[in-house]
């Protein structure tokens, strides 16, 4: 995958003085009191993966047409860095649970599918490590699982990666995050 955006070490953001944390949580958490990032009260900016359960199903993805999908976890790699920050994945996470209907982004689509659940999300503040996380997932879990999907906005080939399962899949994620700190 290529990437038309500044490297990580360009932006401001990513001030090399500050030791960011890779968040790894339970989506049923953000947005309640219990939430570390307390996303119903503020909005951090930042890179976010999400890690969606899906059986094997079709899938239609908007502009991107109908795709099949093998069983497996599927990761997205966003960002959020507008006015709302990091609270567009509660957006994401109201999408999966069935509670939001519009379709914005290719996401929406997979997160919307009625058998797809959102199992984790994996996110750090303050970093925008987009495209370095979505080509390092596509890299070591092996697949891009739909061309396009994603990358609307850049040169990577897509931001959504596919793993054999959520167990092995969100390890791998949270390294990614890490391995571009």
């Amino acid at each position: 995958m290529t990437n038309s955006r500044n490297s990580p070490d360009d932006d401001p953001r990513n001030s090399p003085d500050e030791n960011p944390t890779v968040h790894s949580l339970d989506p049923a958490v953000l947005g309640t009191d219990d939430d570390p990032l307390a996303l119903g009260s503020r909005s951090p900016v930042g890179t976010y993966a999400l890690v969606f359960d899906a059986p094997a199903a079709t899938i239609d993805v908007g502009a991107l047409g109908e795709h099949r999908v093998s069983a497996g976890a599927y990761v997205y790699v966003g960002s959020a860095f507008g006015t709302g920050g990091l609270r567009r994945v509660l957006r994401h996470r109201r999408v999966a649970a069935g509670d939001h209907d519009a379709r914005h982004w290719h996401v929406d689509y997979l997160g919307g599918h009625p058998a797809v659940g959102l199992a984790r999300v994996v996110c750090v503040t303050d970093r925008d490590v987009e495209c370095a996380v979505a080509t390092e997932l596509a890299s070591s879990l092996g697949a891009t699982a739909v061309d396009g999907f994603g990358s609307s906005d850049c040169s990577c080939d897509a931001h959504l990666a596919r793993g054999d399962s959520v167990e092995t899949a969100t390890p791998l994620v949270e390294a990614a995050f890490r391995s571009k700190m």
